[in-house]
């Protein structure tokens, strides 16, 4: 059953049906803005936040520091911001990413990787993984427990997490103390069950997830495992996985999926299954009560 507060949403802020023709990529960055400042309620206090430019593939790579309060050294998570590869910022994720610092006492660094369809895989992957390198060599400058550093992700960045995982273990380095995978994309095949069942009216449509997935994916394999991480042939070696799915999610299916699959494998992993909860519901805290609540499970599970 769909919350009430997530159906009253539904039924008016997100009910303008799709445009038709191709979508406009500068109207999607706007929205994707727009969304988290109307529903995201007021922005949470953290101790200090920071913003800061870190050495990328192709020159500097925007990022944001959020210091809890707490003495350190503090548990560190790599964060990497949701919106279809094409939309998100910095800004977009300020407030998530705030309550995140908060509950999980953990210095929180976002990523503002480069974005689709103007640079496509690998290049927001490549981004992430300059952070994450960036930080494992700073980590006593950031004050941060290097034996409990993190990644974690929503969306279309809870799959470049999961890639960045993989990558690690194939290049022999350290995998995370945890990956924090928060209804992520992980199958550019959109062959799953729920791209059916939630094809439409639940916000994020089956034809709007493919269509993010095209800009992203350009020429690559559907199967690429560093694209498509469901579709890695072997996933021992990698860290213990908290994975949230939003239970009327065309992406739902994918993430228990995953979830099986790292279980399989022996990797400890917890399925937090968000209840009449829908595709991005996280940043809409201002209102939708429940969405604080769900939080505060997922940050349990995932204490460093």
């Amino acid at each position: 059953m769909i919350d009430p507060a997530i159906r009253q949403l539904l039924d008016t802020y997100f009910a303008a049906p799709p445009p038709s023709g191709p979508p406009d990529v500068a109207a999607l960055r706007a929205a994707a803005l727009a969304a988290p400042q109307h529903l995201g309620g007021v922005a949470e206090s953290v101790s200090g936040v920071a913003d800061a430019m870190v050495p990328g593939p192709t020159g500097l790579v925007p990022i944001r520091i959020y210091r809890p309060a707490g003495e350190r050294p503090l548990p560190l998570v790599l964060y990497a911001h949701g919106g279809g590869w094409v939309t998100g910022s910095l800004d977009s994720h300020d407030k998530l990413c705030r309550i995140l610092a908060n509950r999980l006492a953990a210095i929180v660094v976002a990523v503002d990787y480069r974005l689709a369809p103007e640079h496509v895989y690998p290049a927001a992957l490549d981004d992430v993984d300059a952070a994450w390198r960036w930080i494992r060599r700073e980590a006593r400058a950031l004050g941060s427990d290097p034996a409990r550093h993190a990644m974690a992700g929503d969306s279309s960045g809870g799959n470049l997490v999961a890639a960045l995982a993989l990558r690690l273990r194939d290049r022999g380095e350290p995998q995370p103390a945890l990956q924090l995978l928060l209804y992520p994309a992980l199958d550019a095949a959109c062959a799953s069950d729920s791209y059916d069942t939630f094809a439409t009216g639940h916000n994020l449509t089956a034809a709007q997830m493919r269509w993010y997935w095209s800009a992203y994916r350009s020429t690559a394999p559907v199967g690429e495992p560093a694209l498509s991480p469901l579709a890695a042939p072997t996933i021992a070696g990698l860290a213990p996985a908290v994975i949230a799915i939003a239970e009327a999610d065309v992406l739902r299916d994918e993430g228990i999926a995953y979830a099986r699959k790292l279980a399989d494998a022996g990797i400890a992993t917890r399925l937090v299954r968000c209840e009449g909860m829908i595709h991005g519901f996280l940043r809409w805290t201002g209102v939708v009560p429940a969405a604080r609540d769900w939080i505060d499970v997922i940050a349990a599970a995932a204490r460093l």
